[in-house]
């Protein structure tokens, strides 16, 4: 029992400093500023439109409070290239000469995926795009003042999401350094979406299969088929494009889920339809 209290003891003290440290990260996160001496440049990727294959991001540069003069403003102009934007501006200004504030200092910025508009490998599409970045300071090289723009070091806060629907992998390229972001976004379906619409394929040629037997069921009959049979095909002609609409961000007929699955089950459906509505026409007995 008295060897249980040091033990208890100790997990109180780490979960006290677990929170507290959390509680410091929260107010790191929410200073316009950062120690250190480089800036710090977060990541955030922010949505994904695989139909035109624009891939959305949303940079924050936050520099040094010691950088930060007592009048509220930069030193000197800072500025963050992004070069593969795809829309303008592409290029995010922090002027010495201007009050500094958090809120200004966000780039907002569209990459364009190697693949775009390219959805037929549904649901096992993958998209590819490069995001490339780094930081800029003016600084004085000579006794007439002239300014040149130096590369120079930062600190990257990545914050990866969950898009709805895709798994997002990022990985460094030979020319990412402490001075350049350089980084391959890989974007592709989740697995509960691969598993479920090859679920919804299968079971639409389950259904389909098991129609066209019981047409042929009826090949040796002789009796007609009865109405109700005939519009459960009838039925499943308008059911299947409702189901194949079901699977999550599917896009438009023509991908590979439809060749797979959804094309095949409508054409047996549509050949049982039409066999049992000839035996029909031969067999059925009018008053």
């Amino acid at each position: 029992m008295t060897s249980r209290i040091p033990l208890t003891a100790t997990l109180l003290l780490i979960l006290g400093v677990a929170n507290l440290g959390g509680m410091s990260a929260d107010h790191d996160d929410r200073s316009p500023t950062v120690a250190g001496s480089n800036p710090v440049l977060s990541m955030n990727l922010i949505g994904f439109d695989a139909a035109t294959g624009d891939l959305k991001a949303r940079h924050n540069l936050r520099l040094p409070s010691s950088e930060i003069t007592s009048g509220e403003s930069p030193r000197q102009n800072h500025y963050l290239v992004d070069p593969y934007n795809i829309q303008s501006p592409t290029l995010l200004t922090i002027k010495a000469d201007v009050p500094y504030s958090i809120y200004d200092n966000f780039l907002n910025s569209i990459y364009q995926v190697d693949d775009a508009g390219s959805q037929f490998l549904y649901p096992f599409d993958t998209h590819r795009a490069r995001i490339r970045l780094f930081v800029t300071r003016e600084e004085v090289i000579d006794a007439d003042g002239r300014l040149l723009r130096n590369r120079r070091a930062f600190q990257l806060e990545s914050h990866v999401p969950t898009f709805e629907g895709y798994e997002i992998r990022i990985t460094p390229t030979p020319e990412n350094s402490p001075t350049m972001l350089d980084m391959d976004i890989v974007l592709k379906r989740t697995l509960p979406i691969r598993c479920y619409s090859v679920f919804i394929a299968l079971l639409m040629l389950l259904i389909s299969i098991s129609v066209f037997r019981m047409a042929l069921m009826r090949k040796n009959a002789t009796t007609a088929p009865e109405m109700g049979e005939m519009a459960f095909c009838a039925a499943l002609l308008f059911a299947f494009p409702a189901i194949r609409n079901a699977q999550p961000f599917v896009p438009p007929m023509g991908v590979l889920s439809d060749y797979l699955g959804f094309f095949w089950a409508e054409s047996i459906v549509a050949i049982s339809l039409i066999i049992k509505l000839h035996m029909w026409l031969r067999r059925k007995k009018h008053d």
